[in-house]
């Protein structure tokens, strides 16, 4: 507010009310109550923090960032019992005429009714400013405006149980970080010649307690830290890259939103001759042509793209032709129980078809039994991965050993 207001933006540790229901609640009570302006205020520091303004807010000198010190503050004296939750003509009432804000402002008349957070803490209030008086404003309006500050009291919140929920999460995802992420690699056979043709790199975190790796990228990726901890993963992955014999090809996981970073395309230029670059598809892509762009100097140097988990996800049709891929990787519901499962037989062999069409190559992941790698074999599927052909482990020479060798093909 003029003259008595200042610029102090948001103080630490104060939870925001934000969004569109904040928004609507405050063009409700100003809208039923025909006043200018309606806020939601924090009290805290001796201040006053206006954190959602709606209205002519300029005309009284607010905003969402003003900061009102309380003894100038008319919403402190209402919560301190000095002043009722109504004042319907501010300019003739004796108990708000020391206050300078009421003339600089020209306030005519004022509603607030305190919000209480669900264990009785007060959290600050809901008020509506009005330049002209409105001897009208009653008991009715207080209540409404009490029922209304209640929804803001869950809004407010819903918003902290969130914003913790993202500070221990970005707190467990900074911890792995520093722990280091372990990878381990799982043998990617070729179903047609024999022997492996690839090490696929899976990310393990030691963190405790244990959780799943995609567990640990969603979270990532929902505080921000989601390219950091991929780019943690690769760099590990390729400091193996060494002991990967030669002819034997790296795959590397990667989600679009990391793969059109330039960090990541830095990352694995050096050695795109060797890697196999697989896209997973759980993941919407928002922008093709960036990261075809992205994705284009990588291929030009010789490194391989394939969409992983196909039939999980966002791996539409459209989608692999959007990325012209050179591997098409089923995702294990597909592969499992293939051989007992007349549709995902057919499904798998229209893939199969539809790969080759595009000058694509099928691969298989999950393969947990003799009877899937079997009926995978005879629909053609090149390549193939899972516990029954060599489980995920640290990288050793023993790895690519051909776990039907001498076998007739089925």
């Amino acid at each position: 507010m003029p003259q008595t207001s200042q610029k102090n933006g948001h103080l630490k540790g104060t939870t925001v009310p934000s969004g569109e229901a904040i928004e609507r609640i405050l063009a409700l009570a100003r809208g039923q109550l025909g006043m200018d302006v309606a806020f939601v205020s924090a009290i805290e520091n001796g201040l006053e923090l206006l954190k959602a303004v709606e209205g002519d807010a300029a005309s009284f000198g607010l905003d969402g960032g003003t900061a009102i010190p309380l003894e100038e503050s008319y919403c402190n004296r209402m919560i301190k019992g000095r002043l009722p939750n109504v004042v319907p003509d501010a300019q003739h009432d004796e108990r708000v005429q020391d206050l300078a804000v009421t003339m600089s402002a020209s306030i005519g008349a004022y509603v607030g009714v305190p919000v209480h957070l669900w264990d009785g803490r007060l959290y600050g209030t809901l008020c509506c400013l009005n330049h002209a008086a409105e001897p009208s404003l009653d008991d009715r309006d207080v209540r409404f405006m009490h029922v209304l500050a209640s929804v803001i009291a869950d809004q407010i919140e819903q918003e902290a149980r969130r914003a913790e929920r993202k500070r221990v999460v970005a707190t467990r995802v900074q911890d792995a970080l520093a722990e280091g992420v372990n990878v381990v690699f799982q043998p990617v056979f070729d179903l047609e010649r024999g022997g492996v043709f690839a090490y696929e790199a899976l990310a393990r975190f030691p963190v405790e307690p244990y959780r799943p790796p995609s567990d640990w990228f969603a979270d990532a990726a929902e505080v921000g830290l989601g390219a950091q901890l991929e780019l943690a993963a690769l760099e590990s992955a390729l400091e193996r890259l060494p002991g990967v014999p030669d002819g034997i090809r790296l795959a590397l996981n990667v989600s679009p939103a990391t793969a059109i970073s330039p960090d990541f395309v830095h990352l694995l230029l050096p050695h795109a001759h060797r890697i196999i670059i697989e896209v997973t598809e759980h993941e919407r892509v928002e922008d093709y042509a960036a990261l075809n762009h992205a994705l284009s100097g990588l291929r030009a140097a010789g490194a391989w793209i394939a969409i992983d988990d196909v039939g999980a996800g966002f791996a539409s049709l459209s989608h692999i032709l959007s990325l012209a891929p050179d591997i098409v990787k089923l995702d294990l519901s597909l592969t499992r129980d293939i051989a007992a499962d007349p549709m995902r037989d057919a499904l798998a062999s229209s893939l199969v078809d539809f790969a080759a069409g595009i000058d694509a190559t099928i691969g298989a992941e999950g393969i947990e039994t003799q009877s899937e790698l079997d009926r995978l074999r005879v629909l053609k599927v090149r390549y193939g991965q899972g516990f029954h052909l060599g489980p995920p482990a640290p990288l050793v020479a023993s790895q690519d050993e051909d776990p039907w060798a001498g076998e007739d093909d089925a």
